[in-house]
């Protein structure tokens, strides 16, 4: 039973564009199912047992906006964004929980491939007081993977810029 992984099937699809467009389009449809209504989305799951985890990785949540807008770019067609998927519907994670493994099931409300992508700019519009984006756990650079965890803050900050 292989995992799904959110970005990584996304990053792997751009590739498969020039052999197979509708592939693309079936994983960035695939893929908005597997957000949640707040903007964040699965990291991976089990598509046998509707298992996945949710975490707090920032570097997921663009993926789908990214890809969207190279599909379109690439086949001009914007019917997609008007394609409807669900939600997976689950309480957002507590204060100091940063990933959970658990059952996600798909909720009610449905909106189109452009609202998702939407709510995942919104979520990720996170910025610190100086007007800097915020780094978030699992960025891409993975040795930054828990700078933005706030029981990491203090530990990371003091192993990136040593006094």
């Amino acid at each position: 039973m292989e995992p799904f992984g959110f970005r990584d099937q996304l990053q792997d699809t751009i590739a498969l564009k020039y052999i197979n467009p509708e592939f693309m389009k079936k994983q960035i449809i695939k893929h908005s199912k597997h957000q949640f209504y707040e903007g964040d989305v699965q990291h991976w799951w089990h598509e046998e047992t509707m298992r996945g985890i949710r975490t707090r990785f920032s570097d997921d949540r663009l993926w789908l906006v990214y890809i969207l807008e190279d599909y379109i770019t690439f086949t001009g067609d914007y019917s997609i964004l008007e394609e409807k998927t669900p939600y997976l519907q689950a309480p957002p994670l507590e204060e100091g929980v940063d990933e959970k493994y658990d059952l996600h099931l798909p909720s009610q409300t449905e909106e189109t491939i452009y609202e998702h992508c939407k709510k995942a700019i919104q979520i990720s519009l996170n910025f610190g007081q100086n007007g800097l984006p915020k780094i978030g756990s699992g960025d891409w650079n993975d040795g930054f993977s828990e700078v933005g965890n706030k029981r990491c803050r203090r530990k990371c900050m003091a192993w990136l810029f040593p006094i």
